[in-house]
């Protein structure tokens, strides 16, 4: 099952196909059309869907205890002050389509980072990578100090 990223409509791969069909271009596209809006978006990679699957899997009741039982204190990534490096420990949004954003990105669990700015937007140093993020992402990710 698919959710249109415009409409929120929920359907099918089958449903997603119909209005390609008049298309030349339909059996080499890699494009999904939403049966409701019309709106296209390209599939999404197999390795994110996995990582999802895999993400979704790891939050479990015995995974949060063992974030909880350390004794090392966390705090969200806002609370950081720029030049501060820390490790994401965990996500605190329950929001599917932040989680999505943010493991695209590649700010997933156990990454090291430093905050380079926070204002106006804050930007982090991951390896080599530098991201911005906006403050509602920001606020969804809750970090270790990393001394």
């Amino acid at each position: 099952m698919r959710i249109c990223s415009l409409c929120g409509l929920e359907f099918s791969e089958g449903e997603a196909r119909r209005p390609c069909q008049s298309c030349p271009l339909d059996s080499n596209c890699n494009l999904v059309c939403c049966p409701n809006c019309g709106y296209q978006t390209p599939e999404e990679p197999q390795w994110l869907i996995w990582l999802q699957r895999w993400w979704q899997n790891r939050k479990t009741p015995q995974a949060a205890s063992t974030v909880a039982s350390t004794n090392v204190s966390t705090q969200a990534l806002i609370m950081l002050n720029p030049g501060e490096r820390a490790e994401i420990v965990e996500y605190s949004s329950a929001d599917d389509m932040t989680l999505r954003r943010l493991m695209a990105l590649g700010l997933l669990p156990g990454v090291h980072l430093r905050v380079l700015r926070d204002f106006p937007c804050y930007l982090l140093q991951v390896g080599h990578a530098q991201i911005a993020l906006d403050q509602q992402l920001a606020a969804a990710i809750i970090v270790r100090s990393a001394s």
